[in-house]
């Protein structure tokens, strides 16, 4: 499983991207795809770390970068991660096969059929998840993947990952920066940075069609977290999020800060709602506190 734990497991751009299916032809959604910054530096930061691995740079991948950037507004604006399921998860809301990735006992096909179910790339692919409770970046999401094993792995294809990659896809949104490495080639050549960093709006036929119609726009925002504590572990930190969701708080995450890990209970939108959830909260952790983000 790869997310920040894989879970620290983006820029948040108005975008909407029509989604093809299973089987179609790439259209001109995913001929039309484009980078934004941070996910050309991304793409950078790993090929740069296996050049000097002596590994030789992994293909630009248009159609799975679409995959990557599809995923992260499902994750974003959808949350399939709730409710005992991981990032690897996908929700009922779009033109996909949906999957809770910790329980399903088809997962992994879940996880490999997805490029191809969502564009014309025939070939299995395989996803890491960073996500840190804050706007995604590139360099905090590259570090947090080459400091773990599994992911580093993926990063320099060592340990299981021995077969090489053939494409390499990257998508930024919200929280969320999903990468996707494909075992075989694009046939979507000549992916790179967007003309401005923004993502041209599609027509009306678009991802917020495919992600029922969920809205996608680009705005700053303040939310509220109630704190339980702070790990410098990630695994533990992790397991203290399960915990947390198996005794019913299904909106527990971790939140980084520094080279720690806040335990968040639950979020509010508003200051009001928080500061009177946090009475009863701190009944049974009496050191909860409160914490004010800007998203």
């Amino acid at each position: 499983m790869i997310f920040r734990f894989l879970y620290r497991i983006a820029v948040i751009i108005p975008v909407f991207l029509p989604v093809i299916l299973a089987g179609q032809v790439a259209d001109v959604a995913v001929k039309n795809h484009c980078a934004v910054s941070e996910e050309v530096a991304l793409y950078n930061l790993i090929n740069d770390y296996r050049k000097i691995n002596q590994l030789p740079a992994i293909p630009f991948s248009r159609s799975l970068s679409y995959v990557a950037r599809v995923h992260a507004m499902d994750l974003t604006n959808n949350r399939p991660d709730f409710g005992g399921c991981n990032p690897h998860s996908w929700s009922a809301k779009g033109k996909w096969k949906p999957c809770c990735y910790a329980h399903d006992k088809n997962r992994i096909v879940c996880m490999n059929d997805k490029p191809k179910e969502i564009t014309g790339y025939k070939f299995k692919g395989w996803e890491m998840v960073y996500s840190g409770g804050e706007e995604a970046r590139a360099a905090d999401a590259f570090d947090l993947w080459k400091g773990m094993g599994l992911t580093n792995d993926y990063l320099l294809n060592t340990g299981k990952w021995l077969k090489p990659w053939k494409a390499l896809g990257v998508g930024f949104y919200g929280e969320y920066a999903c990468v996707w490495f494909g075992e075989g080639d694009d046939a979507e050549k000549g992916f790179g940075l967007c003309h401005r960093d923004t993502i041209p709006e599609q027509p009306a036929d678009s991802l917020q069609t495919a992600i029922s119609d969920t809205a996608v726009q680009a705005e700053t925002s303040v939310r509220f977290y109630i704190i339980t504590g702070s790990l410098n572990n990630q695994e533990k930190a992790y397991n203290e999020v399960q915990r947390l969701r198996n005794l019913g708080y299904n909106k527990s995450r971790t939140l980084v800060s520094g080279e720690n890990f806040r335990i968040s209970i639950n979020e509010y939108d508003s200051e009001k709602e928080a500061t009177a959830a946090l009475p009863e909260i701190q009944k049974l952790f009496p050191k909860a506190w409160l914490l004010r983000l800007a998203e």
